[in-house]
């Protein structure tokens, strides 16, 4: 099953509390989809994703006594402003997340005329430009969070420009 393959990926649990706390969406679209899972002890929590019981609850009492103490002094995480919400009331959720590809890292060079650069000459491919999300670089060696329809439209409007030109 699932859990036998993506062992080696973290769980995410919250209980009750953090739920209610939360725009309901967040909770019930991915409990929907299957992406969230809902359990109504941490024992079944663990046995479902292959956590050895011991050691997960004794990572939960620890978590709920920094959240109590209002201090984190394992990995200095901010819990004083948790509200005292902590994992503690059933029922539990939880959901396994993993790396995904989310945007091309790499892709094509372009130049700022939006024309593809070649691999071998380094020099632009007569005829061929590019834009979006094939592209890769224009933000450096990490792009940033939610700039996919910017470089569209940006460099779309280049290569459009450099194409009538």
């Amino acid at each position: 099953g699932e859990s036998e393959k993506n062992d080696n990926y973290p769980v995410n649990v919250c209980d009750s509390q953090a739920v209610a706390a939360r725009n309901p969406v967040y909770t019930s679209r991915p409990l929907e989809a299957g992406v969230v899972k809902k359990f109504d002890t941490l024992e079944e929590l663990a046995k479902a994703y292959n956590l050895p019981l011991e050691p997960f609850l004794k990572t939960v009492a620890d978590y709920n006594s920094y959240v109590k103490a209002g201090k984190d002094p394992e990995f200095g995480k901010v819990v004083d402003k948790l509200d005292g919400i902590d994992v503690s009331k059933p029922p539990f959720y939880a959901s396994r997340t993993m790396p995904k590809v989310h945007h091309t890292m790499g892709g094509l060079e372009i130049n700022t005329k939006a024309q593809v650069i070649s691999s071998l000459t380094h020099e632009p491919i007569p005829g061929l430009w590019a834009a979006g999300e094939v592209t890769g670089g224009v933000h450096g060696a990490s792009r940033l969070g939610t700039y996919a329809i910017l470089d569209c439209m940006v460099f779309g409007m280049i290569a459009g420009e450099t194409i009538g030109a």
